[in-house]
């Protein structure tokens, strides 16, 4: 028996609410007392309410109006329950004052976008270091009920409604305010950041670049191929080995990726220090250097190698695994123990 268009509306509804307690829990986390504090509806400019938005959650930060009154600004965070696919946002939503052409003050709110964006950008960049704003405003693509949309940013799931989304909404807000006073503002370009955007680990690729770090080098330069070629043709051997011996195994769920067999998460660190110093106890990387106080007169590609190793656990190397591996050669113990990892890299180079 087919179901009937009765029962798949029935069926969208159950799973539509299903999908918002998500994002109505983040949204709660917002007010303090009472969810009417959220209720979503759009004023009138006098006072008043011009329409409710019934199936709308809102957070309000204080609306501002234009000089002329032509123009009421509002600064929310939103959620539709009806649509959880669209998630959170916030933003700028203009609203033309009952009386005026909307057509005309629409015009007016894009002009006064492009002149606010590039310091909203800016200030928004730098209060989050590790976030480039530059990609995330989205323009409208639509203009109803008196009402524009001059922008939004969708608040991505990882990020806290608090000190993401409000912070933001409140720095949006401070920058129309000084423009709405008659500041002038620097415009120009949106700034973007030069950072790696979406860094790559566990990939065929990251397992290259990895490679490629283990070189007879000075400056950073090759300068001898044959014992690069050598030192790389180990470090593949090692893996085999290694893999042999039962200390790292590879882990399908990635398309390049290897987890530690062992409990100890510093054991990573002390078997990639025990390779590397393999290498160089036979002239096959050279780097005579002393960095801050590890007195390390070779180097450990460790950014590469967290890129393609996990924990028995699965979980990812920090770069804290090279200040753990540290070691003091007075210490006898340690000097015990870095005499066993060498045993145990000469047997998997035997492999």
């Amino acid at each position: 028996m087919g179901t009937s268009m009765r029962d798949t509306y029935s069926l969208r509804l159950k799973y539509t609410a299903e999908a918002s307690e998500f994002y109505r829990r983040k949204m709660m986390g917002l007010i303090e007392r009472d969810k009417h504090e959220l209720r979503g509806y759009i004023p009138d400019g006098k006072g008043g309410i011009r329409s409710e938005l019934p199936a709308t959650l809102m957070y309000r930060i204080d609306t501002l109006k234009s000089a002329d009154g032509h123009r009421l600004y509002e600064f929310l965070i939103e959620y539709d329950t009806d649509t959880p696919a669209e998630g959170i946002y916030y933003g700028c939503r203009g609203i033309t004052v009952e009386g005026y052409d909307h057509v005309q003050e629409i015009e007016q709110f894009r002009q006064e976008r492009e002149i606010v964006l590039p310091e909203m950008c800016r200030i928004l960049n730098n209060t989050f270091p590790l976030k480039d704003f530059s990609h995330r405003f989205k323009l409208p693509d639509n203009a109803d009920d008196d009402t524009y949309w001059l922008f939004w940013i969708t608040l991505n799931e990882e990020e806290d409604i608090k000190k993401v989304g409000v912070t933001a909404t409140t720095i949006i807000r401070n920058v129309f305010r000084r423009y709405l006073n008659g500041e002038t503002l620097p415009g120009g370009k949106l700034p973007e950041k030069s950072f790696e955007k979406s860094p790559i680990y566990f990939t065929n690729e990251t397992y290259r670049a990895l490679i490629d770090r283990i070189q007879y080098e000075r400056g950073k330069k090759i300068i001898d191929y044959q014992k690069t070629a050598k030192a790389r043709e180990l470090f593949e051997r090692f893996i085999v080995g290694a893999e042999h011996m039962r200390l790292i195994a590879r882990d399908p769920n990635y398309e390049c990726a290897w987890r530690m067999q062992r409990e100890d998460r510093v054991d990573f660190g002390r078997m990639m220090y025990a390779f590397f110093e393999y290498l160089y106890n036979n002239d096959l990387i050279y780097k005579a250097y002393k960095e801050n106080d590890y007195h390390e007169t070779f180097q450990v590609p460790w950014t590469a190698l967290i890129k393609v190793f996990l924990d028995i656990d699965g979980n990812v190397y920090t770069q804290a695994i090279k200040g753990q591996t540290a070691r003091d050669t007075t210490s006898k113990r340690l000097e015990k123990e870095k005499a066993e990892w060498r045993k145990i890299i000469e047997e998997c180079l035997k492999n």
